[in-house]
């Protein structure tokens, strides 16, 4: 007797490998090469970049640096993870409870949407008070504390993600 289609379609569906996105330590300042190495592998990566001024006594130079220090996102099917280890400067996956950790897209997106500074607020400055409450809809309606406002920024402390932003008010 054959199976029903739709409980077999449901077995395959299960097993069918699914693409996720893992954190990898890198050796400490060589993110950027690591990405691009692992990128010349064929394998997909993000290292979240910022841009820094640094001064040195006769200038000023604008740096890229890693946004997340020694540490590079990779997005790869799961029997896919030991080629990382081809790369020179790669150390290891980044681990939770014993478990190789990985990242949903939508929170990738987040960081991709914030280092590319798509936060910014319609509103004045005069309408924000320090320690009032703001639902921030670019970080999935989570709630946020104001720490500090200026005429043209807004500092806003996001518990939920550990983490303090800083919003342009247009």
């Amino acid at each position: 007797m054959r199976p029903k289609p739709s409980k077999y379609i449901n077995k395959i569906e299960q097993n069918t490998p699914i693409k996720k996105w893992y954190v990898l330590y890198t050796t400490p300042r060589h993110e950027l090469k690591v990405n691009e190495r692992l990128q010349l592998l064929g394998i997909e990566s993000y290292c979240p970049v910022v841009i820094k001024v640094s001064q040195w006594s006769d200038r000023k130079k604008k740096i890229k640096s890693a946004a997340l220090p020694s540490m590079v996102l990779v997005y790869m099917y799961e029997h896919e993870r030991s080629q990382v280890f081809d790369c020179p400067g790669v150390i290891r996956y980044m681990f939770h409870n014993k478990k190789i950790v990985s990242i949903p897209q939508h929170e990738v997106d987040l960081l991709k949407n914030f280092l590319q500074g798509k936060y910014r607020l319609n509103s004045t400055a005069n309408s924000f008070n320090v320690g009032q409450q703001l639902k921030l809809e670019q970080f999935q309606n989570r709630i946020g504390e104001v720490v500090k406002v200026t005429p043209n920024r807004l500092w806003v402390n996001i518990k939920s993600l550990s983490l303090k932003v800083s919003l342009d008010i247009i």
